[in-house]
């Protein structure tokens, strides 16, 4: 063996996998694995088998929809450091690489390239049990959107028949939200964490057992983050756009839409129920300040206090955040 094959074999390599439901491609970052392999418990092996030669710094692919949770779960079991990463991220960094064209076999090297140059942070892993609650949320969310909307089909339906078809509907989706919202309760009272967590969330005048659960499944970070990365992750930290003389107004962008709407509701509920929010909310607006800019600070604000209340682990006090 040469001394340039050695070094390869030395080097640490930051791998991206670009997963479909079917197949998932392998690049590194310096070559050194390039695969293509079924989704599959065979695949995952080999992909395993492979790693093993090489020192492996990083492992990143973007969230999927799911598809990547075997691979993730297992590569995570043989102890290797796993990102997953937003995959609207990815995609501007490729792009700021002049990288327009997309395949499996590019974006698996784009994934790579971005693990190198980017070193994303490892988000916390989450439990099986939190993982179950995400699972659970995202069901019931999906079935109140379909409520919405057959809702305000029978509003519009005149014959006798339609009405009926719709009613049936309607029922069937009130039994399953019913019954996902026990199954979510005992989810969250299985676990001491879980339940601690929702007791310290729930304490807060606006925040009901709906938003505790979706900030339980799906923002694992609170408490964990800082109160300007937190703002970030969700997408309510505002950035500032400004050039030479010309300034812009501040905006925020990206975070996670699903944990920003239900917290857009709990901020509503808040500022009719919570002092702390009202005041602020009512402040914001004497100073002239529209309603997306007010509801958006509120939103923020009230999600600094949920971070700190989780991170100190204590119950609501209005003196809680100055």
């Amino acid at each position: 063996m040469d001394a340039r094959t050695d070094a390869q074999n030395t080097e640490a390599l930051h791998v991206g996998i670009d997963v479909a439901k079917d197949s998932f491609d392998v690049a590194s970052e310096p070559p050194g694995i390039k695969l293509s392999l079924p989704n599959d418990v065979h695949g995952r092996r080999e992909l395993l088998g492979v790693l093993k030669k090489h020192t492996v710094a990083m492992v990143v692919m973007e969230a999927t929809g799911g598809y990547e949770r075997d691979l993730v779960a297992e590569l995570m079991a043989a102890e290797h450091e796993v990102v997953v990463a937003n995959p609207r991220q990815v995609r501007d960094f490729a792009r700021g690489f002049g990288k327009l064209a997309k395949t499996d076999s590019i974006d698996a090297g784009i994934l790579a390239l971005f693990a190198k140059i980017v070193q994303p942070r490892r988000r916390p892993v989450s439990s099986e049990q939190t993982t179950t609650l995400a699972e659970l949320v995202t069901r019931r969310r999906q079935l109140s959107d379909l409520m919405t909307q057959e809702t305000n089909r029978r509003k519009m339906a005149r014959d006798r028949r339609v009405r009926a078809s719709v009613e049936k509907v309607v029922k069937l989706l009130e039994s399953q939200i019913s019954h996902l919202d026990k199954l979510l309760r005992d989810n969250i009272e299985s676990d001491d964490g879980l339940r601690r967590k929702d007791e310290v969330v729930q304490s807060v005048d606006g925040i009901g057992p709906v938003t505790s659960a979706m900030l339980l499944g799906h923002l694992p970070e609170l408490g964990i983050l800082n109160r300007q990365r937190i703002s970030a992750l969700v997408g309510v930290a505002p950035f500032d756009f400004k050039s030479g003389k010309w300034a812009g107004r501040s905006q925020i962008w990206g975070g996670r839409k699903e944990v920003r709407c239900v917290l857009y509701m709990a901020a509503m509920s808040a500022i009719r129920s919570n002092e702390v929010i009202r005041v602020f909310y009512n402040r914001l607006r004497a100073k002239g300040k529209i309603f997306k800019v007010a509801i958006t600070a509120c939103i923020r604000k009230l999600l600094i206090i949920l971070n700190t209340m989780v991170r100190k682990d204590c119950l609501w006090s209005p003196n809680l955040i100055k």
